[in-house]
């Protein structure tokens, strides 16, 4: 299986290449820098962003006869006011998935976003609704309004926080994350 991954220059997106390649996936990574990620067999570079339409459609096809058939999306959004750069990253995304008939995406969100608010910490809240990453989750609020109503299939991987953690089972907490807990993360390797 293909995989197109977005973001995968950050300390997460490396993490999900190199699973997704010790799992014997193919990979093909839209990344603004190219020289940046390091080659791999199994990985194709294109460089691009997301932001673009034409640079998603470039990743696409990037690899003749080999379509990716999901997408997964590290990207991290900007704590900055009225930023979009999720929302709209994922908006051209899902128009090329319908292009290409793919109809699986996994993005990283966070912990407090939708409907899994009310399950974090109050210092949290505060710091969400008072502080610079209001900006942050009022667009990964967006994308998950923008997933849910696509028609696409979709996960939404809500870390409480990114850790270089050992190896963990995957735990599945459903959309509002009660349970969760303030330390939950994802660590540095995947296992499920």
């Amino acid at each position: 299986m293909r995989v197109l991954v977005i973001g995968g220059n950050g300390q997460t997106g490396r993490l999900v290449i190199d699973e997704a390649l010790q799992r014997g996936h193919k990979i093909t990574a839209l990344i603004r820098n190219p020289s940046a990620l390091p080659a791999k067999e199994g990985l194709t570079i294109v460089k691009g962003t997301p932001l673009e339409p034409s640079n998603i459609e470039s990743a696409f096809n990037a690899v003749q006869g080999d379509i990716p058939t999901a997408v997964i999306v590290t990207l991290a959004s900007p704590q900055v006011k009225g930023t979009r750069v999720m929302t709209n990253a994922h908006e051209n995304l899902i128009a090329a998935m319908e292009r290409h008939g793919v109809s699986k995406i996994a993005t990283l969100s966070s912990f407090g976003v939708g409907s899994s608010f009310p399950n974090i910490t109050v210092i949290m809240r505060f710091a969400i609704s008072r502080t610079s990453f209001k900006h942050l989750f009022e667009d990964h609020n967006q994308v998950d309004m923008t997933l849910k109503k696509s028609g696409v299939k979709f996960v939404l991987f809500r870390a409480a926080r990114l850790t270089q953690a050992k190896k963990a089972p995957v735990q599945f907490f459903g959309d509002d994350g009660k349970g969760l807990g303030v330390f939950a993360g994802l660590g540095g390797d995947l296992e499920g």
